[in-house]
């Protein structure tokens, strides 16, 4: 049995294609949705179920399938503009965002409509509420956001922090003692702006890549206004056009969350709706670890020598569990 996010994500695609093509073929639907034809006519059965206890048949969804088409017919109780109260908004705009993730593919391609259509048909007054609120809820998970519960702890007590992090462009688990400045939430990930007592300096840090992070009782004196979502923009932008370069593919099921990091420079869409990537000046560790991270979905296509490391070390992941190219982090900062 689908676990429920794979199921929401079957929902939130199906539906809105199936009724905005007027139907579509099994076939198609099997394709997109990377799934058997046998195992989507088992979904097919489960979204009928869809609707108000007792859950009876076609009580909001009519979804069949008829000479290898699949059609869906929504309840006219859809027909009607829904009104919501400022409360509604606001709590169905936050839950939708926890579906906004490059994991859910399609779903959050189709929630991010959603969610822009409860926004606009909104009056402009509480349009701009439900939004600035939305803005200060996130949903997070332990396994999302490693360490962040002690990180606000430490930002907000101004108490050092000992981590142990993972340097994309050294490649290699380097220990520090940070002063916690501030947290930002960017592009689905979780940042941390610190003062670095070994380099002196101001740093940031991708959450998911600090394997450990300890709490100590040395407390640091205030270090002024510093801008923190400021600080981890501009550590995400594209580094400066420079002499070595080199050039990445990335599959059209990942393309957009591509795009959405890197912006429009150094991106150059593909035929097939995928999209080529051209960085300067970033580390062999960067490169590989960004490529990795993608599961199958990146290629590096050059400098050639590059693009070989990365299928040796595929290989290495295919072939052997326990190896210590098994336990390389996420690419990125």
């Amino acid at each position: 049995m689908r676990d429920l996010n794979q199921r929401l994500r079957i929902l939130l695609f199906l539906v809105p294609y199936v009724v905005r093509n007027r139907g579509a073929s099994l076939a198609e639907l099997s394709r997109r949705l990377g799934m058997p034809e046998a195992e989507l006519r088992q979904e097919i059965d489960f979204l009928l179920m869809i609707g108000q206890p007792p859950f009876a048949p076609d009580d909001l969804i009519e979804i069949y399938e008829e000479a290898g088409r699949v059609y869906v017919h929504l309840h006219q109780s859809f027909d009607r503009p829904v009104n919501f109260t400022l409360f509604e908004a606001l709590a169905l705009v936050c839950a939708g965002r926890m579906f906004c993730t490059p994991a859910m593919g399609d779903a959050a391609v189709a929630m991010e409509g959603a969610i822009s259509r409860i926004l606009s048909a909104l009056p402009p007054e509480m349009r701009r509420l439900v939004a600035d609120l939305a803005e200060r809820f996130v949903f997070e998970s332990g396994e999302a956001a490693p360490h962040l519960s002690v990180l606000r702890h430490a930002v907000e007590e101004r108490r050092e922090v000992d981590i142990r992090h993972f340097s994309a462009g050294r490649g290699e688990v380097i220990a520090r003692s940070v002063r916690p400045l501030g947290l930002h939430l960017s592009r689905g990930h979780w940042y941390l702006v610190a003062f670095c007592t070994r380099r002196e300096a101001v740093r940031v840090f991708r959450l998911t890549r600090i394997q450990q992070a300890t709490l100590t009782d040395r407390i640091f004196d205030p270090m002024g206004e510093i801008d923190v979502p400021g600080t981890v923009e501009a550590a995400l932008r594209l580094p400066p056009r420079g002499s070595r370069e080199v050039v990445m593919s990335f599959s059209p099921a990942v393309a957009r969350w591509v795009r959405e990091k890197w912006g429009g420079e150094g991106c150059q869409p593909e035929p097939d709706g995928g999209l080529r990537l051209h960085l300067f000046d970033v580390s062999d560790e960067f490169a590989l670890s960004y490529a990795a991270s993608f599961a199958g979905e990146a290629r590096i296509l050059s400098p050639p020598q590059l693009a070989e490391r990365l299928r040796d070390e595929a290989r290495v992941l295919a072939g052997g569990a326990g190896s210590p190219a098994a336990a390389a982090p996420e690419g990125g900062i």
